[in-house]
């Protein structure tokens, strides 16, 4: 059975090539009788050489400084002579017998009275405060040579015994003042009176 197999195979493979075989030849006789193979145009194969390709990069120079000027001669320093006169004021040397007097002496002293230059606000008694009692308070200073006060003295108080004096005293304390200035000199001045008055709470 294998053999018949085999045998079958061959003839059937002899079969099938002649039938290819006729098929082509019939085929190639069915072609076109009048094409001409000279009036086919022939395309050139393109070739390009091998080149070796190199990059120019053209390098700007930087432009050439323009030339420097050579600097101008240096210009020799001329002494001036000026006549003046022996008895004129140098100032330069600090020569001549011109002293101002500056400050408060001689022709430049100014007499001046003393100016308070600073109240401060005594405090309002809580008594006077709670009872909604108003009032007034004098005091006598006297007045120092640098502007402040001292020997703070209470006269006289209204109404009594609600603190009034008591604090006006330690508000007179921080007076300031600017001191009286008799022939250019600073000087004391006592026996200088101050009211203060309590018409509100917070007031003086």
């Amino acid at each position: 059975m294998p053999a018949l197999r085999l045998v079958g195979s061959i003839i059937l493979g002899l079969l099938v090539a002649f039938a290819l075989f006729v098929l082509m030849s019939t085929l190639i006789d069915m072609g076109d009788p009048n094409f001409n193979n000279e009036d086919a145009v022939k395309i050139g194969d393109i070739t390009m050489p091998d080149t070796d390709i190199e990059a120019k990069l053209d390098e700007e120079l930087p432009a050439k400084p323009d030339e420097v000027e050579a600097p101008p001669p240096e210009v020799e320093s001329q002494e001036v002579e000026i006549d003046s006169p022996d008895n004129a004021l140098n100032i330069s040397l600090g020569g001549g017998k011109f002293k101002p007097e500056i400050g408060l002496k001689g022709g430049f002293a100014r007499d001046t009275d003393f100016i308070p230059v600073y109240i401060p606000t005594p405090r309002y008694p809580s008594r006077a405060e709670k009872t909604g009692k108003l009032g007034y308070a004098v005091v006598e200073v006297t007045v120092t040579t640098s502007g402040g006060v001292r020997d703070v003295k209470l006269l006289e108080e209204w109404p009594e015994n609600y603190g009034f004096g008591k604090s006006a005293v330690k508000a007179a304390a921080k007076l300031k003042y600017n001191p009286r200035v008799i022939n250019g000199v600073a000087v004391e001045v006592p026996g200088v009176l101050y009211k203060f008055s309590f018409t509100g709470f917070g007031d003086s």
